[in-house]
């Protein structure tokens, strides 16, 4: 046996020498082709089959579902949407088992299933039934993406716009938010989900949709107007003091340096809610104290008294026995009335204005100067006057108290960090020097050991160069010299032989000849 493969082994090795490298390279291509595609048909073969584990799922419920398969060893990987997550057909009942005993990732009714599930013998109702629960499924799967949120739930009221009912009920929505421990959702994502479930649902008023957390707190408010939850009117507090200070430190440190300026600011702002309507009225044209006449009614009135004539008293105008009485004439009276009403089309201008909530109310501000960077060490009082002018003109006009003092700054701290900073870096001894020259120096510096390097390099052509010329001249030189001896040496030893065999020269010369 250790015979024929032997033998086999030098066929082999005579068989591969007599080919030319053609050939080698042809045969050489051949075997890797064939290995390679061996190695893809294993690889097809024995790869593992992936099936789909759970699909529809949001960032946040994904993330949970591969690290819990990571920690239980099971392989997986997601779809090209990311929103599906695929395991090994082998690992599929082994990963649900794990992930339920975990309570993830909650099953929920999809659009998906509704469609799948369906048939022919469902009734309208049931059909609309199931739409409304994978309605409430995919705005709560949604809601969960928001950060914050670990679990929602969703109930929807959707009205029915049937013909048939006169009395339309109103759509409304509940929403149930689980929050992760020590978050607290803020008024804009609030009013997102708010967004999100109004437009998912026909109908709906954002006014009827109510939201509350895990602790029993109404996210949502019914009154209109924005508020400002206690989080919020810290968080905008801190926001208003931390940019004033950083201002005013800023401007001041322009006069007396970085590190020479401590300042302090207590800004109290209006969070109450304040709306006023106003009813204007002003005439159309400008500068005109009347308007355009809308109406007119004018009427007179004219009444005349004739005079009435007596005559004398006694026998003649009175018959009988009648007493005389003194003889009067009554004079006529006149009355005239005149009435003119004039309407006028005036402008009528409403305005509902409501105040901002967050306006600043007041300002305080307290600045320290370093005393070591004044003249003298002391603050003179004309100088605190010009700070406290321009800290009220920089804070705005609500400013309403400036304390300004001057004290001697303790920098033991960060003069030794300065200090050991200057040891490690090596800065001391370039501290006084200006940037351009640092420049100006590193730049002569890098020319002068280029021009160093460029120098030994030809330096060391030139005398490799050198010794390869005298080298081969030598050499030439030898080889000359041998061939001349060994010519001279040559042509002495067969004079020498032709002298003393001249038979057998001849008789060499005719064989050669011959030959020839």
């Amino acid at each position: 046996m250790g015979n024929i493969l032997e033998q086999t082994k030098k066929q082999l090795d005579e068989f591969y020498t007599n080919m030319d490298k053609k050939q080698k390279i042809k045969i050489g291509a051949s075997g890797l082709i064939i290995v390679l595609s061996i190695t893809l048909l294993m690889y097809y073969l024995t790869r593992p089959q992936y099936v789909t584990l759970y699909d529809e799922l949001n960032p946040k419920k994904a993330g949970e579902i591969t690290k819990k398969l990571d920690e239980v060893g099971i392989p997986w990987k997601d779809d090209e949407t990311g929103n599906s997550i695929l395991v090994p057909k082998e690992y599929k009942n082994t990963a649900k088992a794990q992930l339920a005993m975990e309570g993830i990732p909650g099953e929920r009714f999809s659009y998906e299933s509704m469609l799948t599930n369906s048939s022919l013998t469902m009734t309208n109702e049931e059909r609309k039934n199931r739409y409304e629960i994978a309605q409430t499924n995919s705005i709560a799967q949604t809601i969960e993406a928001i950060e914050g949120i670990t679990w929602a739930w969703v109930d929807l009221t959707i009205a029915d716009d049937s013909n048939f009912i006169t009395q339309n009920k109103k759509s409304k929505a509940s929403v149930f938010v689980e929050l992760e421990e020590g978050y607290k959702l803020n008024k804009k994502q609030v009013d997102g989900i708010v967004m999100l479930v109004t437009n998912s649902v026909k109908s709906l008023d954002p006014k009827d949709v109510s939201i509350v957390n895990n602790k029993g707190e109404v996210l949502t408010k019914s009154d209109n107007g924005e508020e400002f939850d206690a989080s919020n009117q810290l968080a905008l507090q801190e926001k208003v003091q931390n940019e004033l200070r950083e201002d005013i430190t800023g401007f001041l440190a322009t006069i007396y340096g970085n590190g020479n300026v401590a300042v302090m600011v207590n800004a109290k702002l209006d969070f109450d809610s304040e709306e006023t309507s106003v009813l204007a009225y002003e005439p159309p044209i400008k500068d005109e104290t009347n308007g355009l006449v809308r109406s007119m009614n004018e009427s007179n009135e004219k009444s005349v008294n004739n005079p009435i004539s007596g005559g004398v008293p006694g026998i003649d105008s009175n018959e009988g026995e009648i007493p005389e009485y003194l003889e009067r004439t009554s004079s006529g009276s006149e009355y005239n009335k005149n009435n003119k009403t004039i309407n006028y089309e005036l402008n009528e201008t409403r305005k509902k204005l409501v105040k901002a909530q967050g306006q600043v109310k007041d300002i305080t501000v307290a600045v320290l100067i370093n005393s070591n960077i004044l003249p003298g060490k002391e603050l003179t009082e004309e100088n605190k006057n010009e700070i406290i002018g321009i800290v009220s003109a920089s804070a705005g006009l609500d400013t309403k108290v400036v304390k300004v003092m001057a004290k001697s700054f303790d920098n033991t701290i960060a003069d030794r960090f300065e200090e050991i900073k200057n040891e490690r870096t090596g800065i001391t001894v370039l501290k006084d020097i200006p940037v351009w020259a640092l420049g100006v120096i590193g730049v002569f510096i890098i020319g002068l050991l280029g021009f160093i390097a460029y120098s030994i390099q030809n330096r060391k052509k030139k005398q490799e160069t050198e010794r390869k010329m005298s080298t081969d001249l030598l050499i030439d030189e030898e080889f000359d010299e041998i061939e001349i001896s060994e010519k001279s040496e040559y042509k002495k030893q067969i004079n020498k032989f032709v002298e003393k065999n001249p038979q057998a020269v001849s008789q060499l010369l005719k064989n050669w000849l011959n030959e020839e």
